[in-house]
């Protein structure tokens, strides 16, 4: 049985929102925050706004989007002693007016919030709340007016749901990736919110994730098949998110759910080998960010006696500077950059002739798998008893290279090739 935990695990990191981003967010967030105190220090109508997180930046499952789009939710919270007797409208309107120029693009107000757009391909949210003490919140609704809402309720139930391994909010973050593959081929997916209340009330846990992603998937499939309802577990309690879902949107989604399915049960089949069980995965997720096993073992094509010694090096050129060892460049903790030639070649063996020479180059890192370059194959040699590659981009990678003698491999050697981002 294909084992791709790992590969999970790079996909992971991956598209999980970088804590550079995050920082960057809320420093973007925090500005806002202020503008909008001024407004209302300014105003002096009595008002005085507070501020909560809220959504899947602050329960830590948000993902970095294929088209690079995505939301962040910062809740406004005015404390009353009893409901304003101002309209939703006005409060609305109030925001935008507190943060209108703070970005090039106009402020959009929306049913649920007024939404603030950055030019980086982002938006930040500003959903409204009034809160009488010890009470629950109420959301200023474009249409509806007040509603009983509470989103910091439902950022501690799945807290409260989550495992210290951070699991689920991996599952999460896989079934927002789904869903996120599926809107860029033109078709969509529930929601996010939709996706954590399924997913925490199916989490099948296990130390492996892609056994964990298929038996929760199977829990999600059976439930929705037997009665079709994603009930909100917090305030307003008992929605049905799902409600209205038009056939056509149901039986979409059962069917992608039923699909899904069936090629994670298929990537862990006994039979099914660790690149096809890659490609099952790839089916929903892609091949631009999933990663792909195309490492081959000499175990699996020579029997190994390594009675021989054998040593390779690598000379890293420049055109304009002398050559330099790598090896000595690493003793040396001198760093290897992009964009130099690298030739590795043998410096020692003592193997009888003849025999066979193979190579095989592995990348690994965020970076190969971005660019689709993990590599891994072992190639035969050119004749020159050497393999002439480049340092296109950062990263940790290794070399190996095989003596193979009357169709044993009996020597082989490594070296590590880590290529720094920039001096």
């Amino acid at each position: 049985m294909a084992n791709c935990h790992k590969f999970f695990l790079e996909f992971n990191n991956l598209i999980a929102l970088k804590s550079k981003r995050k920082k960057t967010l809320r420093t973007s967030r925090d500005a806002v925050r202020e503008r909008i105190r001024r407004y209302f220090r300014y105003k002096q109508n009595g008002f005085h706004p507070r501020f909560h997180g809220q959504g899947s930046f602050m329960m830590n499952t948000i993902i970095e989007p294929l088209d690079g789009e995505f939301d962040i939710d910062d809740g406004i919270y005015f404390k009353v002693e009893a409901e304003p007797s101002q309209s939703v409208s006005t409060f609305h309107r109030w925001i935008n007016e507190a943060i209108d120029g703070h970005t090039k693009q106009d402020s959009i107000d929306k049913q649920t919030c007024v939404r603030l757009v950055y030019a980086e391909d982002y938006h930040l949210d500003l959903p409204i709340y009034y809160i009488i003490e010890g009470q629950t919140p109420y959301l200023a609704h474009g249409s509806k007016g007040w509603i009983k809402s509470d989103p910091r309720e439902f950022i501690k139930w799945f807290n409260d749901q989550s495992d210290d391994k951070g699991q689920l909010k991996r599952i999460v973050r896989y079934l927002k990736a789904w869903s996120d593959y599926r809107k860029s081929r033109g078709s969509k997916l529930p929601s996010g919110l939709i996706f954590s209340i399924l997913a925490a009330n199916n989490i099948v846990f296990h130390e492996r994730d892609d056994v964990a992603l298929y038996e929760t998937l199977k829990n999600i499939k059976s439930s929705l098949e037997g009665n079709f309802v994603c009930y909100r577990p917090t305030t307003p309690a008992y929605e049905n998110l799902l409600e209205e879902y038009s056939k056509t949107n149901k039986d979409y989604f059962l069917g992608q759910l039923a699909s899904f399915t069936q090629s994670a049960e298929k990537s862990l089949h006994k039979d099914t080998s660790q690149a096809d069980a890659c490609k099952a995965w790839q089916r929903h997720f892609g091949n631009v960010r999933f990663p792909f096993e195309s490492e081959e073992f000499i175990e699996n094509y020579f029997q190994i006696d390594i009675r021989y010694n054998l040593k390779i090096d690598c000379l890293v050129l420049q055109k304009g500077f002398r050559p330099h060892s790598l090896t000595e460049m690493i003793v040396s903790r001198l760093p290897l950059i992009r964009g130099k030639s690298l030739k590795f070649h043998i410096v020692n063996c003592n193997v009888p002739k003849p025999f066979q020479v193979k190579w095989k180059v592995r990348n690994v890192g965020e970076e190969a798998i971005k660019r689709n370059q993990i590599r891994g194959q072992i190639l035969n040699d050119g004749g020159n008893h050497e393999k002439i590659e480049s340092s296109d981009f950062h990263g940790a990678h290794f070399v190996e290279c095989y003596i193979i003698k009357n169709n044993i491999c009996v020597a082989r050697d490594r070296i590590n090739v880590p290529i720094k981002l920039s001096r």
